[in-house]
């Protein structure tokens, strides 16, 4: 049995709260995640935490600074924010991560792309176990098995074309001067 890739992740069904949430989030320019552990370490005090958890908790603090720009550069930021999906604050902070190196810092047109790219890769793999099956089986004829491989195949070049557009644009974007 395989170990999971994230031991410390949680899935939770939102049901009806779902978009209040996310709403809640946006103007509060933060991540559901981000949020959700506030709520977590809110409800479970700071006494239980470890000094280690703490300290790594304090590192990651956010710090409040002010920054003045003209009308050009605001009008500016602004804009690019809007193109990619951002708001203002999130889009400058974004910037800066990826001047640090902090990886990718995909905006919301990229990430949806991705997440339709991520369930191309989802049917995939329903297909070759459709396929795998079929062969164990033995029911399927030889022309059934081409036609599905196939249409794998034109999902998998879709999906590579969609992550490396997306992969692009991220780097124009961060990387222009």
């Amino acid at each position: 049995m395989s170990k999971p890739m994230r031991p410390n992740r949680i899935n939770i069904d939102l049901g009806i709260y779902k978009a209040p949430w996310l709403q809640y989030c946006r103007q509060r320019e933060t991540t559901p995640s981000a949020a959700f552990r506030q709520v977590v370490a809110v409800l479970l005090k700071d006494a239980d935490k470890t000094a280690a958890e703490i300290a790594y908790i304090g590192s990651h603090r956010k710090v409040r600074k002010q920054i003045t720009l003209t009308a050009e550069e605001a009008l500016f930021v602004e804009s690019c924010a809007h193109a990619e999906g951002y708001s203002s604050t999130r889009w400058l902070i974004a910037l800066l991560q990826a001047r640090m190196g902090n990886g990718a810092q995909f905006g919301q047109y990229e990430l949806e792309a991705l997440g339709r790219s991520n369930l191309a890769l989802l049917a995939i793999g329903r297909n070759l176990n459709q396929i795998a099956r079929s062969l164990h089986m033995g029911g399927a004829p030889h022309g059934d098995i081409g036609v599905s491989i196939a249409r794998i195949e034109t999902t998998i070049k879709a999906h590579t074309l969609q992550v490396s557009q997306a992969m692009s644009r991220n780097l124009a974007r961060w990387n222009a001067k």
